[in-house]
């Protein structure tokens, strides 16, 4: 639950800076960088001890696709697909840790 909740703080940071600062991953481009490698981190800590094993691996995917973009050069060069990778992967890891932080699953070995 905790790297879930963390992801998902982690995943509106980067929404709300590329909404409202999206020249600051050009002028700062180990932004996204950083941000996707602690996204794949907690991704993988995520799919080590939740329940869902999916919603890690998808998480990890949003960071690899943050860190690529950063790496390649890409944010540097064009701010509009780093605003929309950014946007979109932030946005796609921050709902799914949402959404495996709060679900639990169904209850085993009760009786009803």
């Amino acid at each position: 639950m905790v790297p879930n909740l963390l992801s998902t703080i982690l995943a509106l940071c980067l929404v709300c800076s590329a909404v409202l600062d999206g020249a600051a991953f050009e002028a700062h481009p180990w932004l996204p960088a950083l941000a996707g490698a602690a996204l794949i981190a907690l991704g993988f800590w995520a799919h080590r001890i939740d329940h869902l094993k999916w919603a890690g691996i998808v998480v990890v995917v949003a960071g690899a696709a943050n860190l690529l973009l950063a790496l390649s050069g890409i944010a540097v060069r064009s701010s509009e697909t780093a605003f929309w990778v950014i946007f979109w992967s932030a946005n796609v890891a921050g709902v799914v840790s949402l959404w495996s932080a709060l679900y639990r699953g169904e209850a085993t070995g009760l009786s009803t």
